[in-house]
């Protein structure tokens, strides 16, 4: 029987072995997709999908690797409208959400660079980090033009993502000295005025990681929709939707 086995096995295997001899390597058919499911207004019929990043911690999981995992789904090819990127954060910081709204910034300059030009990597760090520049000559003056704006656009963005954890404490102590009189706790501050529902920077009693208040909030940017839904128990969802026009 072990022999009758070991030929079973090795027959097996060589059958697994023979396709990687001619691999067959699909790539999708972007224009029959447009014409069998798309409408002459520009929408799509292609079925919704869903992407769910999950994060559970902003300083064991760095913020910046968080943001670009989100910027590459944003910019896959696929109809804006049938895509929705969830971000799952148990941590419940505002400085993921603040993140986000940054995200939405440079979104808007980022997705429409990687569909013109078919960027690939799709994630910003890894494109500017592992993909030779472009060099004068080899490449047409506007994509040169548009390399180096993007390319400028995004060491301001990761500024700005590494000086917030900084503005956050900032702005809450301000805050928090102005209602230091009224006895209140050192509670952490929105942009907008706001005690923050979620964790904070010195947790006190619903305000702590994975015991805080639910949240809903929208911010409207003009490509781009950043929808945070938060429920109890530390389960944060972001919805980040690029809308554009084709």
């Amino acid at each position: 029987m072990s022999i009758v086995g070991d030929v079973w096995f090795g027959f097996s295997w060589l059958l697994n072995q023979l396709p990687k001899f001619n691999p067959v390597k699909t790539i999708p058919d972007l224009a029959a997709l447009k014409r069998h499911f798309g409408f002459p207004d520009g929408t799509s019929r292609l079925p919704g999908i869903d992407v769910f990043v999950t994060t559970a911690d902003p300083i064991d999981e760095p913020i910046l690797y968080t943001m670009n995992c989100v910027l590459s789904i944003l910019a896959v090819d696929y109809p804006v409208d049938r895509l929705a990127c969830y971000l799952s954060d148990d941590s419940g910081a505002l400085v993921l959400y603040e993140a986000l709204v940054e995200v939405g910034k440079f979104a808007p300059l980022w997705v429409p660079f990687c569909r013109k030009y078919s960027i690939e990597p799709r994630a910003p760090e890894s494109y500017f980090e592992h993909v030779a520049p472009p060099q004068a000559g080899r490449v047409t003056q506007e994509f040169l033009n548009d390399y180096r704006r993007v390319q400028m656009e995004y060491d301001e963005f990761k500024v700005r993502l590494d000086n917030l954890p900084d503005a956050i404490c900032k702005r809450s102590d301000v805050y928090n000295s102005m209602r230091a009189a009224e006895g209140d706790q050192k509670a952490t501050w929105m942009a907008n005025g706001t005690q923050w529902p979620g964790t904070w920077i010195d947790p006190t009693e619903n305000h702590r990681k994975g015991h805080h208040a639910p949240i809903a909030k929208v911010l409207n940017f003009r490509l781009v929709v950043v929808e945070i839904w938060k429920m109890r128990q530390s389960l944060t969802s972001c919805r980040a939707l690029v809308r554009e026009n084709f």
